[in-house]
């Protein structure tokens, strides 16, 4: 449930502050999970008559420790990924170009802002680059 809400949390409209700590929702539901696996493994050992799964709820443990110090790790390497100087910025103007639309007809930059039928111009294109054909 709760990563049910975490993730309804990018869908909402945040100021600007707020979007700046939705990646450390991130860390935080692992690490809130790994304390509720401490929980029952602490009632499994301190029960063993009623809980049995001693063994099996140690080695549940410790995946679940190994894959938040992954998560950790992944998210403070993902900051490493440098900048593409080649990309095209927020706003910034594309040159014209052509290419297959889905049908194999050629279609333009210039064609997808211009006019449509009822008198509308485009203000803005979300080209979708497939792999390849399956």
């Amino acid at each position: 449930m709760l990563g049910i809400a975490t993730a309804l949390l990018y869908f909402l409209r945040l100021p600007p502050e707020m979007n700046r700590l939705l990646p450390w929702v991130n860390l935080l539901v692992p690490a809130i999970g790994l304390v509720c696996l401490f929980i029952g493994l602490a009632r499994a050992f301190g029960a063993p008559a009623v809980y049995r799964g001693k063994i099996w709820g140690t080695v549940v443990t410790l995946l679940a420790v190994l894959l938040l110090a992954g998560n950790v790790v992944l998210f403070r390497h993902t900051r490493d990924v440098p900048k593409s100087a080649g990309a095209p910025q927020v706003g910034q103007q594309l040159a014209n170009f052509t290419l297959p639309d889905s049908n194999g007809h050629p279609t333009s930059l210039a064609e997808l802002f211009a006019t449509t039928a009822g008198g509308a111009q485009a203000k803005a294109v979300l080209l979708v680059f497939y792999r390849g054909y399956w």
